[in-house]
């Protein structure tokens, strides 16, 4: 009772919120104005990216509107000074403004620039900001997987700069972990973007991380806990009179009395989610309270039904159609390739640089034998120094030879360990099957049933036989290992050609698949059997 006293107290505050967002809005706008000045002046890379960070500390990305209208000004910014930094603000800004009010596919795009952009720069900050405000697109959508990774890749890329305080990317794998019913590692984020919060001034989308606390911990059935880290979310929200983070912690208080049963309650605060952003640019918001709402008056009120219904249909046509959820898998895709592409970019390049300086290297070796070889014939007494410099000229060649077998031998490590792992677990199967199939026959032995003695030695040679070819494999795999790694001199041998490639086509998937656990590609292979060694 206590604590549904505490949320009707601040219920009956949040009657005189409307009157109040415009009041914070101005406030905002102000915040604001000052951090884009400071912006115009300021020439530390580091520091400009710390600026743009700031806007979202005004609890700007509560207010979509504003968030365009501050988008817009950066836009005008960096096309005046050809600032790459507000640009890519800008972007990230506007991308912010249509995720919110529910129009995903125009936010993935204006992301995908953002962070083009911001690659551009350099900048270990912006482009982690631009990865964070990226994820939220696939965290809205439950595709948890691709947002745990962007954010992941966010906090990496705040460490690298050497920011351990920008709290974002924990504060949002806490709420992706939370939907994954992953709780102890909801917690384990959430503390720790709490944590980084003491640098930052207090906004307003800070209320997501006491939101999903207490949730938490409604789960475990802490009530103290919920009661204190629930009223934290609400004073919050409040504060900032944002629509977008009332919905949030109402919704989150709604399914905190689900989880006890009390329906009423539940359907109380779900109401509220839906009222608070009713009639705003975030309508979409609706969609979860709205459908909770339409279970709940089911078999009580039809009319009300009938209007829940009608009101979830309505967001969901907006943020789930067919079209819409092609073209975000498309632009998924595209942003994939592009990775793909700049990586394979760099990697191009890494090769061209390293071939040049073997040629470079080639080149001086070669140089000195000619200079060497001329000396000699002029003057008939540079034959053993000639003849040492040729030979170092082939130890260094059969050197970079074998330290480019090495270096492939690397890269194929995690495939042979793939690849030997299934003779392995082939043997290890077969070995639990004849341990149990030799108790049996001792069991038949013992009893005179000659006939199922025979049958089941026959298991037991078959087994044997299997495990014979498996461990036959797994030492073809091995000794193929060794034969790569050793030193040779570069003699040339015949080789069975099928064999080889089967053996690295298989080694490559496995390799892959060692990097990128979703990797999965089906292999077909016509060999010639004809073929000559």
């Amino acid at each position: 009772m206590r604590f549904s006293i505490i949320f009707v107290f601040f219920f009956g505050m949040t009657c005189s919120s409307i009157s109040g967002q415009g009041r914070m809005g101005d406030i905002i706008q102000l915040r604001c104005d000052s951090i884009l000045n400071l912006l115009v002046k300021e020439k530390d890379p580091d520091r400009k990216a710390d600026l743009i960070l700031a806007f979202y500390g005004t609890s700007i990305d509560g207010f979509p509107l504003q968030l365009l209208v501050l988008s817009q000004k950066l836009l005008d910014l960096s096309r005046k000074n050809n600032d790459e930094f507000c640009e890519s603000a800008a972007l990230s800004a506007a991308g912010q403004a249509y995720r919110i009010t529910g129009s995903y596919v125009k936010a993935l795009e204006l992301h995908r620039q953002a962070l083009a952009v911001a690659e551009k720069t350099g900048n270990k900050i912006l482009i982690g900001f631009a990865l964070n405000q990226m994820g939220h697109i696939y965290k809205d959508r439950l595709e948890n997987e691709k947002a745990l990774a962007l954010y992941s890749e966010a906090l990496r890329n705040f460490k690298e700069a050497g920011r351990d305080d920008i709290w974002f990317p924990s504060m949002n794998k806490g709420v992706v972990y939370y939907n994954m019913g992953n709780n102890d590692s909801a917690l384990y984020y959430s503390y720790e973007g709490l944590q980084m919060i003491y640098k930052t001034p207090s906004s307003g989308n800070q209320s997501a991380i006491f939101s999903n606390i207490a949730g938490v911990y409604s789960k475990k059935n802490i009530p103290d806990s919920v009661r204190k880290y629930f009223t934290l979310a609400l004073n919050l929200a409040y504060n900032t009179q944002s629509p977008r983070y009332m919905n949030g912690t109402y919704i989150a208080i709604a399914e905190h009395f689900n989880r006890r049963g009390q329906q009423d309650s539940a359907a109380y605060y779900f109401k509220k989610a839906v009222e608070v952003v009713t009639g705003t640019e975030m309508n979409t918001m609706v969609l979860k309270p709205a459908l909770k709402l339409t279970e709940y008056y089911q078999n009580i009120n039809s009319d009300s039904t009938v209007k829940y219904w009608k009101v979830y249909s309505a967001a969901n046509d907006s943020i789930n159609s067919l079209r819409a959820n092609q073209q975000i898998q498309m632009l998924t895709f595209e942003e994939e390739q592009r990775k793909r592409d700049i990586e394979q970019a760099q990697s191009t390049y890494r090769n061209r640089v390293r071939t040049r300086l073997l040629l470079g290297g080639l080149a001086v070796f070669l140089l000195a034998a000619i200079v060497l070889y001329r000396n000699n014939r002029q003057k008939q007494k540079s034959n053993s120094k000639l003849e040492k410099t040729v030979a170092e000229l082939k130890a260094t060649q059969s050197q970079l030879i074998q330290s480019e077998k090495m270096a492939s031998l690397g890269e194929l490590t995690a495939g042979i360990a793939h690849e030997i792992q299934n003779p392995l677990n082939f043997v290890n199967n077969f070995s639990e099957v004849n341990k149990e199939l030799i108790t049996e026959l001792l069991e038949e032995a013992a009893k005179g049933n000659t006939d199922e003695i025979v049958n089941i030695a026959q298991d037991i040679l078959d087994n044997s036989e299997k495990i014979n070819h498996h461990g036959k494999r797994a030492d073809a795999i091995v000794k193929g290992m060794l034969q790569h790694s050793r030193a040779s001199s570069g003699q040339k041998e015949a080789t069975d050609i099928n064999a080889l490639c089967d053996e690295y086509l298989r080694l490559a998937y496995h390799g892959l698949r060692a990097k990128d656990k979703s990797f999965n590609a089906t292999m077909r292979t016509e060999f010639d059997a004809s073929l000559e060694k």
